[in-house]
């Protein structure tokens, strides 16, 4: 069943879905540490948790894995063109337990309800194969500003809300909320037994020695959780 917070989260993006790409490039460096960090894909089961209009998906298709997505949104859904999907929810997956090889969540946790977080990344586990692997991308609340690195970009966000730039309004039900490193990995580890964490580097931070020498520093993290070995399903 969906609830109140996953409503909303749908019709923001059923509303917007428009100013979402529908592919992506070979070299998205989102991509490639997704690559890095399962390894190869061909032949494996793949679970792309908030698919939207699956260039994610995609992309590892085109690369010989057999990937099925799962969203909210009917109209990001929609226009998932040559992807196994269905709607519904990371809290529930219809899907029985040791049915993929991987899975990943780019730029999706931030969306998730903070009391269900835990719901969906046990989900998550049960879903995966005994050694398999979670690859999730997504902000980190510590980065600073790519283009103004003297400003947070958490801060730089809270600005943007306040004039209606951003994805929610400001003052409704629903926030994007972002994440430290330590805190996600250690919520990880509750249903994983190995997390470990990269940071990415934008091509908007490459050229800035700041991003480049401090890690810590950049706006996307990457946690990659892995099962805790045994004979896979």
């Amino acid at each position: 069943m969906i609830s109140d917070h996953e409503t909303e989260v749908a019709f923001r993006f059923d509303a917007l879905h428009w100013r979402f790409k529908g592919s992506l490039g070979s070299e998205d460096y989102r991509l490639l540490g997704i690559l890095d960090a399962i390894g190869p894909v061909d032949g494996l089961r793949v679970l792309d948790l908030g698919c939207g209009k699956g260039r994610f998906a995609r992309a590892l298709q085109e690369r010989g894995a057999e990937v099925t997505g799962i969203d909210l949104s009917a109209a990001m859904l929609a226009e998932a063109e040559g992807l196994a999907r269905v709607r519904g929810s990371a809290r529930r997956l219809p899907f029985a337990s040791g049915s993929f090889d991987a899975a990943i969540a780019v730029e999706v946790f931030e969306h998730l309800e903070p009391a269900t977080r835990a719901d969906a990344i046990a989900e998550a586990r049960r879903v995966l194969t005994p050694r398999g692997v979670l690859a999730v991308v997504d902000k980190n609340v510590a980065a600073l500003d790519a283009r103004r690195p003297w400003l947070p970009s958490a801060l730089v966000k809270t600005i943007d809300e306040r004039r209606g730039l951003w994805m929610y309004p400001a003052n409704g039900p629903v926030r994007e909320r972002w994440f430290r490193a330590g805190g996600l990995r250690k919520e990880l580890l509750k249903s994983f037994g190995d997390v470990r964490v990269a940071r990415l580097l934008s091509p908007a931070e490459r050229g800035s020695a700041l991003f480049r020498r401090v890690p810590a520093a950049r706006l996307m993290a990457l946690w990659i959780a892995r099962g805790d070995g045994g004979a896979d399903v």
